[in-house]
């Protein structure tokens, strides 16, 4: 009888894990919009890591030399800085235009540095200074998530937990077989020579049939109609500003007099220009700082941003050192053949996107099963066990354990499928895009912490004299993995919401939407009796479910 019910139990197992990828694949079967996304995000991955792989990384070396790694980090801090003060913005402006063209404006931004090689020249200096400053300025798109947002427009709302897995597996399979394929062919297998422009020309192509992908999307007709609906409120509020503002303007000429002099009008004309060079400089300030106040205001937002800055801060950390740390541990530097550094570098890439990709499936299923809140208060401790694997590598030394900690590490990511289906289940209604993007922002500032810890800490460890003393950042970072639990005990104010998959939270979302929709009704009732253009009261601490009655009203 034992034997037959544990039978039983791993057919249900069995079964189980292959619901998860066949519920995928029926999932980008009968939306088939939701497909073309997938394939145009994993294209829009593969066609920017392309020339860095096979052409940049090769020039860089050639032409920066002992400077690499300084000119390197300059960059890398002027991409975090670019893409932490425009993502917001890029976020906003995702929302109040049409999707795709705001996905087209990032994906163009990541292939231009690309592009610049082939106009200033892929073998000079001048190009390789050209494509650096464009990938700086075209960073602005990194933290939007765009491509993410996009996936959420085209997708039913009992689908999206399942479509966030499939972002991801798409995301890895792509740029797996466009990247790593490659690495097969030219530097392992040597089929295929290392020509730096036929990798440029490859690179135009993918980019183009990615554009055209974006473009070829068809995004529901209730979804235009609604961020239409907003505009249109949008631009009555902003004509509501400037009638007020000129009413203002009146009545303080008005009191001030006509009898003023020709300097005095000078003298105002000055302040006039003036205070509109200030006004225009608080309208940027204001734009830059709504996704964080975004973040900020609302309580389940907020709690989920310092969940993920605890987790991406963790995982850079260990990817900033990792190269340096595996052939440190096999006593590669300076000593290593380059067969055997090619090889390390191959590991670090190939198993863990490979295997990333049925994780990522197999989350997504999870999450649509259990709720994405419960999956990830559970995948958090064992992200945090999964990090701390890398320093077995000390000990262990095998060239086969560099897999086993790439894989962990891929899978250590994984928390992101629920954690991204909470923050787009939590934005509200019209602001998906400016939600995302705040996370993006929390992604770049650990990454640019990180780096700025990783060249200090670094030299320090070095300097003390222990053999391959790396190792301590992968427990360390296990325990910033685990610090994410910290945000995601307890009750937000206002509940976790629906998207929490939890029953209790549907009911209390339930019970507050008629609670604002009879709340919404007197304000419109208030409106018209005054006048005024019907919009939702903004307020970036309304619960989600207030926002989600004033925005379908």
């Amino acid at each position: 009888m034992d034997s037959d019910d544990d039978d039983d139990e791993k057919d249900r197992e069995h079964a189980g894990m292959c619901d998860a990828f066949t519920s995928g694949f029926k999932l980008v079967r009968r939306n088939c919009q939701l497909g073309k996304v997938l394939l145009a995000s994993g294209l829009q991955m593969a066609a920017s890591s392309l020339p860095e792989t096979f052409v940049l990384s090769l020039l860089r070396a050639r032409v920066w030399g002992d400077r690499m790694s300084e000119y390197m980090a300059i960059a890398s801090i002027g991409i975090n800085a670019v893409a932490v003060i425009f993502g917001g913005p890029f976020g906003r402006f995702s929302d109040c235009v049409d999707r795709r063209l705001a996905a087209a404006i990032f994906s163009i931004g990541t292939f231009a540095p690309a592009w610049s090689l082939l106009i200033f020249g892929y073998q000079s200096s001048w190009g390789l200074w050209a494509s650096t400053i464009v990938k700086v300025v075209g960073s602005f798109g990194l933290t939007s998530n765009v491509m993410l947002a996009l996936v959420n427009d085209v997708t039913p709302h009992e689908d999206r937990e399942e479509a966030v897995g499939a972002f991801f597996a798409a995301n890895n399979l792509l740029n797996l077989v466009m990247t790593g394929v490659p690495v097969l062919l030219v530097l392992i297998l040597k089929v295929v020579p290392n020509n730096a422009f036929f990798f440029l020309i490859a690179q135009v192509v993918l980019s183009i049939l990615c554009l055209i992908l974006i473009f070829s999307v068809r995004i529901g007709e209730k979804i235009e109609k609604r961020e239409h609906k907003e505009k249109q409120l949008e631009d009555a509020d902003s004509n509501e500003e400037s009638i007020e503002e000129t009413r203002a303007q009146k009545t303080a000429a008005v009191s001030g007099g006509s009898s003023s002099s020709d300097s005095d009008e000078a003298v105002s004309a000055r302040r006039g220009f003036c205070g509109s060079i200030g006004h225009g400089l608080h309208r940027a300030l204001q734009e830059f700082s709504k996704p964080i106040c975004l973040a900020c205001g609302n309580p389940k937002l907020r709690r989920l941003w310092f969940c993920a800055f605890m987790l991406m801060f963790a995982g850079q950390l260990v990817m900033d050192i990792g190269g340096q740390y595996f052939n440190q541990s096999l006593n590669l530097l300076p000593y290593g053949t380059k067969q055997e550094i090619m090889t390390v570098a191959v590991l670090t890439m190939i198993p863990g996107q490979l295997l990333a990709i049925p994780g990522s499936l197999i989350t997504g299923y999870l999450s649509k099963r259990g709720g994405p809140l419960h999956l990830l208060r559970r995948m958090v401790p064992l992200s945090a066990i999964l990090v701390t694997i890398g320093a077995f590598m000390a000990e262990v030394r095998q060239m086969w354990f560099i897999a086993v900690v790439v894989i962990c590490l891929n899978y250590a990511g994984l928390p992101n499928v629920p954690l991204m289906r909470l923050v787009s289940g939590s934005a509200p209604p019209g602001r998906v895009g400016e939600a995302l993007s705040a996370i993006g922002i929390a992604s770049q500032l650990a990454s640019l912490i990180g780096n700025v810890a990783v060249a200090f800490l670094n030299s320090q460890l070095i300097k003390s004299g222990l053999f391959d003393p790396l190792w301590i950042y992968y427990p360390l970072c296990g325990m910033l993995s685990l610090c994410a639990l910290i945000p995601l005990h307890g009750m937000p104010r206002g509940g976790w919401g629906a998207a929490s998959g939890l029953a209790e939270e549907q009911v209390h979302a339930i019970v507050f939407a008629h609670l604002a929709q009879q709340r919404w009704r007197k304000e419109v009732k208030r409106r018209k009796e005054c006048g005024l253009a019907s919009r939702p009261p903004v307020s970036v601490g309304m619960r989600d479910d207030e926002w989600l009655m004033s925005g379908s009203r």
